[in-house]
């Protein structure tokens, strides 16, 4: 995953570190090579530029003494590095808005901060990748979905409502296995809605996943009325101590009108007490554009990205919590039922650039 944002990075902090240290390595060698001055060559260098200016340092890096291994970039260096970064950055799907908080926050370290010249490259990695978990840690923490429904149980104030949302292609259903795989593991049972019934394929799915999960499920015909599935569902769950409804619903645009006022007729019944969307995160910037559009009709509690296991670029798990406001609660990294990753930002740190 992050493949190409990787490689990138890795590739644009290499050939910066090496450039910087071809600089520092020339910089003794030149003052070696000097002539000595002659006194009236020292005196006029003293009266024009003072001592410290005999040697004319690099202008791409500043050195604090050029036998130290201890050196300082140059403002010009640490310019060029931020440009060619925010260039990699947009190019990765990265906000506009996310990439400046990045960099100024990038930028305020490495002015104020000094190198160990043998290991250039691995401590520019290590201010990247931190700036990158700053960010990231910036954003509205989520709410623990199993904590809650633990506490939902211990106060019998069961059954807990979770509606799905998103549009069509993303996964939802098969992340719907994933959370009551998870729920059956801490002994937590649950019952599948299937209130998509604009596709007959997608009731013969909600019903397969059920089954290979062990869970209930209720269903309907093709063309039933959505919301009527989701109040039987609700009912059934009820009547028989099941502790969370799981409410599926038909993938929709949010520019679809009528499937928008269809999912919020099952808000309404259902009312639910987590709403999620369902989005991939190879979507790029349009999946912030979507979930902003389907709030102006529902809130949303939380964002679960998936098929982060085919994301290369990988700017969208960067961003998309700092864009709407919303905190994603996991990420989907593949297909099995245990490939629900909950959100940790040194999960995405790590996958970008490994802490040295």
């Amino acid at each position: 995953m992050f493949d190409q944002l990787k490689k990138k990075l890795s590739n644009l902090i290499k050939s910066f570190a090496n450039e910087e240290k071809k600089e520092i390595e020339t910089a003794p060698q030149a003052q070696e090579a000097r002539p000595s001055p002659t006194p009236e060559e020292k005196h006029e260098a003293k009266s024009e530029a003072g001592a410290a200016e005999m040697v004319k340092l690099s202008l791409k890096t500043k050195i604090k003494g050029v036998l130290s291994r201890s050196v300082t970039l140059g403002d010009s260096d640490i310019s060029n590095f931020l440009e060619n970064l925010k260039v990699l950055m947009l190019e990765s799907d990265v906000s506009y808005t996310t990439t400046e908080a990045f960099l100024t926050d990038l930028e305020k370290e490495l002015r104020s901060s000094k190198f160990d010249s043998k290991r250039l490259q691995d401590e520019l990695a290590n201010y990247v990748r931190a700036a990158i978990l700053n960010v990231l840690s910036s954003t509205k923490p989520g709410m623990d979905i199993y904590a809650f429904v633990q506490s939902r149980i211990e106060s019998n104030s069961t059954p807990v409502k979770i509606l799905f949302l998103g549009p069509n292609g993303t996964g939802k259903t098969t992340t719907i296995a994933k959370i009551a795989y998870k729920l059956k593991q801490l002994g937590m049972s649950s019952v599948f809605s299937a209130s998509d019934t604009f596709r007959a394929a997608a009731i013969e799915q909600t019903e397969h996943h059920a089954k290979k999960v062990g869970s209930a499920l209720i269903k309907s015909r093709y063309g039933a009325d959505p919301a009527s599935v989701a109040f039987d569902a609700i009912a059934y769950a009820k009547a028989h101590g099941i502790n969370v409804v799981l409410i599926d619903t038909a993938g929709r645009q949010e520019t679809n009108r009528n499937l928008v006022s269809e999912m919020t007729k099952i808000a309404r019944v259902a009312q639910p007490d987590i709403t999620l969307f369902i989005g991939e995160s190879t979507a790029g910037n349009a999946i912030a554009e979507q979930i902003k559009e389907f709030s102006k009709f529902i809130k949303i509690d939380g964002i679960i990205l998936t098929k982060l296991d085919c994301d290369a670029k990988g700017g969208n798990a960067l961003s998309i919590a700092s864009i709407t406001g919303i905190p994603v609660l996991f990420f989907g990294t593949g297909e099995s039922y245990d490939s629900l990753t909950p959100y940790d930002p040194n999960f995405i740190a790590n996958a970008i650039i490994p802490n040295n």
